[in-house]
């Protein structure tokens, strides 16, 4: 009686761990990245603004063309004079696009682009390109950084 309930409870683990690989094989994400050319008179607001754009038409994009797509990841950069920066990155799964496609609420900014791109204000107005919205992105703090950093030590 032994064997069997050995036997059966090797039917069951093996019936359970091929289900587990099928339903992962089915899950199909999409990793895209997309780059951007600023020109020298853009501002900054707009450039964010041109990103969300471009990252909204990808994503609804990829789940059109393909409907085996769960999840689609689309990374943008920017360049502006030979600099390439990572502006966002917009990660969503097909339901929760279908139940709302505002791209604000599945992008992540990086703050440091702005810097790292050459834009100087620290909070670009997008009056400057024709829009009365204003952005402000944070500049993040040397020293805080460094606080934060598991290996900082102030002696």
């Amino acid at each position: 009686m032994s064997l069997h309930r050995r036997l059966f409870s090797a039917g069951i683990l093996a019936t359970v761990i091929f289900t587990a690989n099928i339903s992962v094989s089915l899950a199909e994400t999409k990793e895209s990245y997309l780059t951007l050319n600023s020109d020298g008179s853009q501002s900054f607001a707009s450039l964010v603004q041109q990103a969300e754009d471009l990252a909204k038409e990808s994503i609804a994009r990829e789940f059109q063309e393909n409907p085996a797509l769960t999840e689609v990841t689309i990374i943008i950069t920017a360049d502006r004079s030979r600099q390439r920066v990572p502006v966002l990155r917009s990660r969503v799964s097909r339901h929760g696009w279908q139940k709302d496609g505002r791209i604000e609420q599945w992008t992540r900014y990086f703050a440091d682009a702005q810097l790292l791109l050459g834009f100087r204000d620290g909070n670009i107005s997008a009056a400057n390109s024709g829009s009365s919205q204003v952005m402000n992105v944070p500049a993040p703090s040397r020293s805080t950084a460094r606080q934060n950093d598991a290996g900082f030590r102030d002696d």
